[in-house]
């Protein structure tokens, strides 16, 4: 496995916790500067596979925090950041190979990304033993359900929160008679119970709950069995290569239900457009956790980012939060150490500190001894004590005419 590019050194209320308050009183501590060199970060990302298309804009917005910080002096005492990036390829035990030489072979204190939460699931074994702090862009419960010491911090909402956003859309939509047609891996299969429940809350029926293995060659008896019941509306959450196949069989049985499905698969930056075309798309409700998307945090991040107003990133937001909250969580304990600036988190992301999303600027107040929140680009990066993030916001959007439309943002 290569290391693909290493950076070298030289508006919505905030939720208020009541827990963790001994967190949030954390004084600054004012580092001793003892420690040399630079400040090592890995990250595991998604650059090949069914997931790489999101890879290159995490790696950007990552990077564009690394140069800001570095650009202004470092961290602690003038150490600069240094970033060595990995491809998950969208594998589980690519992306744990990754992970254990970014610790063994580049000696990080953390490693961030991992979109996905069958990669996360493979690597955070790895840095809890190497007392590494890991920060994940995924969804899956059990990433953070087991005791992780406090080393393990979520920027995306659980997968739990995803099903009900997807049964309330089609409720929206009028269809009471639903299917499932699920992919069979962590992420997705925390999402269908809640889905579920929420439908028959609503006076909606279940007609199948059908689960299916990726990389199959072929979904015909999956979508006959589904679609030939005539549902009103599938759901059918899965990743973009499986969700392609199955909908080009769809489009070839000549089925009339509606589908609803999951950003990643129905939009992935435009690819499922690409493969499929806008006939097979035409219709298609899909939806994914977004970033407060009429934000100044998010709009000046669009900016940086070197993107048409208005762009929206589902995923670099997460990778850009989540090396700023390092940062901040290390300046604040005045150490490089992942097991001690890991408890620094809540200090500098939740309330009651002031809400400042310029990351500099927190940097600043943090050296003069105030208490601050960070407000981040993809979320306002609030945790609770379990390290998930909270008040995460859906984007709900629909294919028409070859193109994705707005519809609304849910939460």
């Amino acid at each position: 496995m290569s290391n693909r590019v290493t950076e070298k050194r030289g508006p919505s209320r905030r939720h208020v916790l009541v827990a963790g308050t001994a967190a949030l009183a954390m004084p600054y501590i004012r580092p001793s500067w003892a420690a040399e060199g630079p400040i090592k970060m890995g990250m595991v990302i998604p650059f090949t596979g069914a997931t790489g298309a999101y890879g290159p804009e995490m790696e950007k917005a990552a990077k564009l925090a690394v140069k800001s910080i570095n650009d202004a002096g470092g961290l602690l005492g003038g150490r600069k950041l240094e970033l060595y990036i990995e491809d998950s390829e969208t594998i589980p035990t690519a992306g744990a190979a990754a992970t254990k030489k970014l610790i063994e072979v580049n000696d990080v204190n953390s490693v961030i990304g991992y979109w996905g939460s069958p990669i996360a699931m493979a690597s955070k074994q790895l840095l809890i033993d190497a007392k590494k702090v890991m920060m994940v862009s995924c969804a899956a419960n059990a990433v953070t359900e087991e005791d992780h010491g406090g080393l393990i911090w979520r920027f995306q909402a659980k997968s739990t929160q995803w099903g009900p956003v997807g049964a309330k859309i089609l409720e929206q939509r009028g269809y009471k008679k639903v299917s499932v047609l699920a992919q069979q891996n962590p992420f997705i299969v925390s999402m269908i119970d809640p889905f579920v429940e929420q439908v028959e809350k609503a006076g909606g029926t279940i007609v199948d709950n059908v689960t299916y293995l990726p990389e199959q060659p072929s979904y015909r008896a999956e979508v006959e069995k589904v679609f030939g019941a005539n549902p009103d509306a599938v759901f059918v959450p899965g990743l973009l290569t499986d969700f392609t196949s199955i909908m080009k069989e769809v489009y070839r049985g000549g089925f009339d239900s509606k589908v609803c499905s999951l950003s990643l698969a129905a939009d992935s930056n435009g690819r499922f457009l690409e493969a499929v075309g806008p006939e097979v798309a035409e219709g298609i409700d899909h939806f994914q956790p977004a970033p407060p998307i009429e934000s100044p945090s998010y709009k000046a991040f669009v900016k940086a980012m070197g993107a048409p107003e208005g762009t929206v990133f589902l995923f670099a937001g997460n990778a850009f939060d989540q090396v700023w909250t390092a940062a901040l969580a290390m300046e604040k304990a005045g150490t490089d150490e992942a097991a001690v600036w890991t408890e620094a988190i809540p200090a500098v992301a939740n309330p009651p500190g002031a809400l400042e999303q310029d990351g500099l600027k927190c940097l600043e107040m943090i050296r003069n001894g105030e208490d601050v929140a960070y407000v981040g680009a993809g979320a306002d990066c609030d945790f609770n004590d379990n390290g998930d993030q909270l008040n995460r916001h859906f984007l709900h959007q629909v294919i028409r005419d070859g193109k994705n439309e707005y519809v609304q943002t849910l939460s």
